[in-house]
């Protein structure tokens, strides 16, 4: 089977994510498989075929691409414009969003596109019945599933220049917090000099924390590295993960860590009691609070029996949200 996975671009969902982990897990599987998206930002790590799209791409232009490469389904996250251009070429699509999604702009034609995909796919945010005037009678509900790597490939990331590593992923703005995780580290650094701190990440704070690392004489043990980096193989390396949020910016990362065996040290924003039990699969700590998370840090460098402990419970969450039925879903139709 030929897919092309449109990864649609919102502000408030990382399509990305699960876009790029299907694509590899189909690819695996035996199938002809396109990553396609906007352009700039689709990575290009994965080494699958990718197409990028201008944002002014017309639909004639997407359909007349998935017909050019003999495409026989679309598989689109939060991207209408590539259903409607999988429909104008005759080709069966199947459509994902998370539950109660808003575009940025209405669609008014959403219901008619849903209604002639082959299935839609809604990633569940509550437990209530999945309400089919708005998705269809075709839409199924699905676990946002984890997203998982074995631990430890020794081939490490250029970025990861000592022997222990923490990785921190998110925005870099005021609410992501990385102000706090640097002067944590910043009091941390010289007593570990074993350990080395990665960020990744893009946004307007990034030259204020790149002056602080300098200012602070960080820079032999920390590093910035852009948001299209490679995720997993950071996860594949790492020993903690952080995410310093001062606000909720989603879970999709710490539930990817925690699958991926990875002890996480988290803020108590909104959405993070749902995955980290405190104590028991994970630390969390008050946001925006430096004493607290240098503490906390200081103790999983310090203490491996806890880092492993903590790990192994934070591994459970894959069996909660397998990525083998999230898969399934896809292959089935």
């Amino acid at each position: 089977m030929k897919y092309i996975i449109f990864v649609g671009n919102h502000k408030t969902f990382s399509a990305l994510r699960l876009g790029v982990r299907l694509a590899q897990v189909l690819a695996w599987n035996g199938n002809d498989v396109i990553l396609a998206g906007a352009k700039g930002k689709i990575p290009h790590y994965t080494g699958l075929k990718t197409i990028e799209f201008s944002p002014s791409a017309t639909i004639k232009k997407l359909t007349d691409t998935f017909v050019k490469e003999g495409v026989e389904k679309v598989i689109s996250f939060v991207s209408l414009p590539a259903c409607e251009a999988a429909a104008g070429g005759k080709i069966p699509y199947l459509y994902c969003e998370p539950e109660n999604f808003k575009e940025d702009k209405a669609v008014r034609t959403k219901k008619t596109i849903l209604k002639k995909a082959k299935k839609v796919m809604v990633l569940a945010q509550t437990e209530k019945p999945l309400d089919k005037k708005i998705y269809g009678a075709n839409a199924v509900r699905v676990s946002n599933p984890a997203v998982w790597v074995e631990h430890f490939n020794h081939h490490r990331p250029d970025c990861f220049k000592k022997e222990n590593n923490i990785l921190a992923f998110g925005k870099l703005t005021k609410s992501g917090g990385f102000d706090v995780l640097l002067k944590t580290w910043a009091r941390l650094a010289p007593a570990h000099t074993s350990w080395h701190l990665t960020i990744v990440g893009d946004g307007p704070s990034k030259t204020s924390l790149n002056k602080f690392i300098e200012k602070n004489h960080l820079s032999g043990s920390t590093q910035i590295v852009p948001a299209s980096s490679d995720i997993y193989s950071l996860m594949r390396n790492a020993d903690i993960y952080v995410n310093p949020a001062r606000e909720a910016q989603g879970t999709e990362d710490i539930l990817d860590a925690m699958a991926s065996k990875l002890p996480v040290l988290v803020t108590d924003v909104a959405g993070v009691d749902e995955l980290v039990v405190n104590g028991v699969n994970g630390l969390i700590v008050n946001a925006a609070e430096e004493e607290p998370l240098t503490i906390a840090l200081d103790e999983l460098m310090v203490n491996w029996g806890k880092r492993v402990g903590l790990a192994v419970e934070a591994s459970r969450l894959k069996e909660r949200y397998p990525l083998e039925v999230f898969v399934a879903f896809f292959e089935q139709d």
